[in-house]
């Protein structure tokens, strides 16, 4: 995107976004977030972090569509990210196999070889199947009057999230969301960000929009903490309280859109902070695919951080987001070594000029 257009607020919500998922990691993988009985506080921290961060996915999901709509369909762009992803997935499991050998199985083996098809990615294996019929919702989007458009984002946020949350929570997956983590899901997270794009949800100034963001994510988590001690003072086990926590929840979502319609007009007026911006936000992708890459998911990044569940419940509220900014950093210095290395030996020139070829060879067999 040239200067003139770029918006760099999407951009700082695009690293925001992944800076919260690093805090989910931290917390689940990480094993920070484990409850204690009789010590609790520490536990319920690391919830409302949790809460606060989950919506992290869907921004994402949003801010494809949001960009998207209006974009132009670049397949060589498609196989830029594929080489980026394989870079990543080949290159560490090798690593591991050199200094690691007794780590590596075959299953590594052909999660670093297929990626997409082996889902060593989920996000990426769904965007790829997302990126194929882009440019037909994008036609259907860019068809529809203003009116429809709103139409369209209120079904797909009754239908998708209000619509199947209760069924949910007692187990019953019928739209097969997979709690947002699926192709389905993510094409739904596309189709409301461009249905933002199309048309003004802009009613509200930005302040009231954050006040939105947390009051939903607060509401997310005292209904978690108090419904699961119900349930299991009168049930003998916690249940129900994931009804208003995961990606396809309504509150969740509409964190995201609030979060979304905060950034989108949010503007950076310094031409330092501008170039800082741009430079660190593609590197974001990255930060994903460096920390959860299966090696590093299984071997370093799981209970490293268990540590944590014992420490008195402010510290939590610091040490978790502390680390995340921590791999974050790490993950995105590693990333510019390897843009740099692309930018070198022309890996987007290579890509345009792939693209370029198969489209030819599509166009022949197709005419």
């Amino acid at each position: 995107m040239t200067e003139k257009k770029r918006n760099y607020g999407i951009d700082l919500l695009r690293m925001l976004s992944m800076f919260m998922i690093v805090n989910l990691h931290v917390l689940g993988q990480g094993g920070a977030m484990v409850r204690i009985v009789g010590d609790e506080a520490g536990y319920y921290a690391a919830w409302f972090l949790e809460t606060c961060a989950y919506c992290a996915v869907d921004c994402y999901g949003l801010i494809s569509g949001y960009v998207g709509v209006n974009g132009k369909f670049r397949p060589a762009r498609l196989l830029e990210l594929w080489l980026q992803v394989f870079f990543y997935s080949f290159g560490i499991t090798l690593l591991y196999g050199m200094f690691a050998p007794g780590l590596l199985n075959g299953e590594y083996f052909w999660k670093a070889v297929f990626p997409v098809s082996n889902k060593t990615y989920w996000y990426f294996s769904s965007y790829v199947g997302l990126f194929f019929i882009m440019p037909f919702l994008n036609r259907m989007v860019n068809s529809l009057k203003e009116r429809e458009v709103r139409w369209l984002a209120a079904a797909l946020f009754l239908v998708f999230s209000v619509g199947t949350a209760l069924p949910k929570a007692v187990g019953v997956d019928f739209l097969q969301l997979v709690g947002g983590y699926s192709f389905a899901w993510l094409c739904i997270l596309y189709l409301l960000g461009a249905c933002v794009r199309k048309c003004s949800f802009r009613r509200w100034k930005s302040r009231s929009y954050i006040l939105a963001y947390f009051g939903l994510a607060a509401f997310s988590w005292a209904f978690k903490i108090i419904v699961e001690k119900l349930t299991r003072s009168l049930l003998g086990e916690a249940r129900y309280g994931r009804l208003f926590t995961g990606y396809a929840a309504p509150t969740i979502l509409l964190c995201a859109l609030c979060l979304l319609l905060v950034f989108e007009r949010l503007e950076i007026k310094s031409s330092l902070g501008k170039r800082i911006v741009a430079l660190a936000a593609p590197l974001s992708f990255s930060v994903y695919l460096i920390h959860t890459h299966p090696m590093i998911w299984d071997t370093l990044l799981k209970g490293a951080f268990a540590s944590y569940r014992y420490f008195f419940w402010p510290f939590i509220l610091a040490a978790v987001p502390v680390t995340a900014a921590a791999v974050y950093a790490a993950c995105s210095l590693i990333d510019l070594v390897r843009k740099k290395l692309f930018d070198l030996i022309g890996i987007r020139q290579f890509s345009e000029r792939a693209a370029g070829a198969l489209e030819r060879v599509w166009v022949r067999l197709l005419p």
